[in-house]
């Protein structure tokens, strides 16, 4: 770089922060690692694009992205830690010129070279072969397979349950999903809806009484 520029890694701060599903949507958003090579910004994200749109920065090279599971914030912070060594070699290798139509991204030999041991670490060429455990992924449940049909007597729901009694149900329903596997972290889009809904169909019943 022309002039030098520090590395500032970002850690997430939600266990679940990488995890996002639009609604109507069947997946989730897929998640990255980012290096920004104009201010040395490390993080990961979620991708807020559907389909294959791209910021012009990762078009260009300048945000360099690598694809990552949708993993915890406790493994993606492991891994942010884990590579930004070779995230500084390429930050220091690297430069953006003007190319007569775009600033471009280019990438000096130890850039390019660290940047390969990235994406083996991240296992970016086989995205389903990737190198992390199942406990670093959030696992995703349909609402389907999270419920049985028989949470309000389970859980005492009533006409008068309250949203903060329904968010606590909630949240014992994914740790129990979560004990059933190797995923320490669960989420489940629709459940909260779910619970909500039938607790209306009581109050609703009472109603129209």
């Amino acid at each position: 770089m022309t002039e030098t520029v520090a590395l500032d890694v970002r850690h997430c701060t939600d266990t679940t922060e990488l995890f996002r599903q639009y609604a109507g949507e069947l997946e989730p958003q897929p998640a990255y690692i980012e290096l920004d090579l104009r201010n040395g910004v490390l993080l990961a994200d979620w991708d807020g694009e559907i389909g294959n749109a791209a910021p012009a920065t990762v078009r260009h090279g300048i945000d360099r992205r690598y694809s990552i599971p949708l993993l915890t914030a406790e493994a993606a912070n492991r891994i942010l830690d884990e590579i930004a060594p070779l995230a500084r070699r390429i930050v220091a290798d690297s430069d953006i010129d003007w190319d007569g139509n775009n600033h471009v991204a280019v990438l000096g030999p130890d850039a390019r070279a660290a940047e390969d041991e990235i994406e083996q670490r991240l296992g970016c060429a086989y995205p389903h072969d990737h190198p992390f455990s199942d406990a670093d992924i959030i696992g995703v449940w349909d609402i389907d397979g999270a419920v049985n049909g028989c949470e309000v007597e389970e859980y005492g729901i009533t006409a008068d349950t309250t949203d903060e009694r329904l968010d606590e149900i909630e949240a014992e329903i994914l740790s129990n999903l979560a004990d059933c596997g190797d995923h320490t972290v669960v989420v489940c889009p629709a459940l909260g809806t779910y619970l909500r809904e039938q607790r209306d169909e009581l109050r609703q019943a009472d109603d129209e009484d």
